[in-house]
């Protein structure tokens, strides 16, 4: 049974960001004291902003979801190392040090080309400089701070219209636009919905198991399936049409196959999310209100 965690203070890092918001909302729905935190209110990459803000707010939980884009790490990969490694290392160790339980947002980008799902006791293989960045602050945050839980989220959608990251809402727009929208058939990945991934994480925090779990909707498909379930939900006639990856060019060459495998969750006795399809359909609802 999954007790909800008596001590109800949460600090969310990257507070105005897709998921943060959701994160927020669901907590604050929950019973949790939640401050959200811009990146004009915490510099998570500078250990001094760190020791400040915890010792000042002293949360029972931080949840990290501060993370730069893929692209843009290939090309500096300093920037992924100091975002994602050395700022999730001084969130961790400050949490050590104020008693608080860390919850770092990590990738399901961490794997490889062949086409199956990915579980937490496969073998990582780090493609990417994001990759690699995103897997050494998973090392950075369970080393430095035992009640650390590791998340690898599949590919998240959610949010509101405003969220430059809001995959569904942007298709929707181009698929308003276009006659037919172009996506890729070899890409394979697990859409999960922000607000399924928030209410999953506040049920693990009721566990105190910490360690690694990979969270996502149910089931898997092609970056093609996902864009014809979007424009299907929001009931457009837009064609999609088929291309190989190589047609978008991007500086990262990003792993063929990012479905997951929820494991651990399910030996934890933990119920699985719906269905990503369902998740899609559900969260075009929530937008067409």
């Amino acid at each position: 049974m999954v007790k909800m965690p008596r001590s109800r203070k949460i600090l969310i890092t990257g507070g105005q960001g897709m998921f943060a918001s959701d994160m927020t909302r669901e907590a604050a729905a929950s019973g949790f004291e939640v401050t959200a935190a811009s990146h004009n209110d915490l510099d998570v990459t500078n250990a001094d902003h760190v020791k400040k803000a915890l010792d000042s707010l002293r949360p029972d939980f931080v949840v990290h979801t501060v993370g730069l884009l893929v692209d843009p790490c290939e090309i500096t990969p300093q920037d992924g190392y100091k975002v994602h490694a050395w700022a999730t290392g001084c969130l961790a160790r400050h949490c050590h040090l104020i008693g608080a339980t860390l919850v770092h947002i990590s990738t399901c980008g961490l794997f490889g080309d062949e086409r199956r799902f990915y579980s937490e006791y496969d073998q990582v293989q780090l493609k990417t400089q994001y990759a690699r960045s995103k897997f050494l602050g998973e090392q950075a945050a369970s080393s430095h701070c035992e009640r650390t839980y590791n998340i690898r989220p599949g590919w998240l959608f959610g949010g509101t219209p405003l969220h430059s990251k809001n995959f569904v809402f942007q298709r929707y727009l181009e698929a308003k636009e276009k006659a037919v929208v172009k996506s890729t058939g070899d890409k394979f990945g697990s859409p999960t919905y922000t607000v399924d991934l928030a209410k999953k994480i506040l049920e693990l925090l009721g566990t105190e198991e910490y360690g690694l779990y990979h969270i996502s909707n149910q089931g898997g498909g092609s970056r093609l399936e996902y864009v014809k379930s979007i424009v299907e939900a929001f009931g457009l006639s837009t064609a999609v049409e088929a291309v190989e990856s190589s047609y978008f060019r991007r500086a990262a060459d990003t792993p063929d196959s990012e479905m997951l495998e929820n494991l651990n969750t399910q030996f934890l006795g933990l119920a699985p999310l719906e269905s990503w399809v369902q998740a899609v359909e559900r969260y075009v609802s929530v937008l067409k209100q």
